[in-house]
């Protein structure tokens, strides 16, 4: 009978982000601290949630060397779970280091996990690719440093 209760799985409920805004920060898109926006388009299901995040920085410590970032992506979960929803992104954006500016295209992979008793407050880590185009270009990958994002969500 144990092993019979074992082997049948109870309805998980997913992290439902559809309607929602949420508030936070990350450096995962852009190389400065930017204050994140996403909202949470309706969806049918709550397991299918698709989000607009709006991202902008400045380092304003930066004198001699400026620092700015403004962007968008899309986000879209594909497996949505109790406290964590695993997600495929892109996005767009542009960029200020140093004397020049370039446009930042970026495919990104991420998860972000609902610690428990914190539901409203999500954390998220990504991989991915940045694709830089400008006076000159480069590809590097996402995640080699420790970045975090954290999103409040009303």
């Amino acid at each position: 009978m144990f092993l019979a209760l074992l082997l049948v799985s109870a309805p998980a409920d997913a992290k439902d982000l559809r309607s929602r805004i949420g508030v936070g920060f990350h450096e995962q898109f852009g190389n400065v601290t930017a204050l994140s926006i996403r909202g949470g388009l309706p969806m049918p299901k709550p397991t299918n949630n698709l989000q607009l995040e709006l991202d902008i920085g400045a380092d304003l410590a930066a004198v001699t060397d400026p620092k700015f970032f403004a962007g968008g992506r899309v986000l879209y979960s594909v497996v949505a779970e109790d406290n964590m929803n695993l997600y495929l992104g892109a996005g767009a954006g542009y960029l200020v280091d140093g004397p020049s500016g370039l446009v930042r295209i970026q495919p990104v992979a991420g998860a972000e996990f609902f610690l428990f008793g914190l539901e409203n407050l999500g954390f998220s880590v990504e991989w991915g690719v940045n694709v830089d185009l400008g006076a000159t270009w480069g590809v590097e990958t996402v995640g080699s440093s420790p970045a975090i994002a954290a999103h409040y969500y009303f």
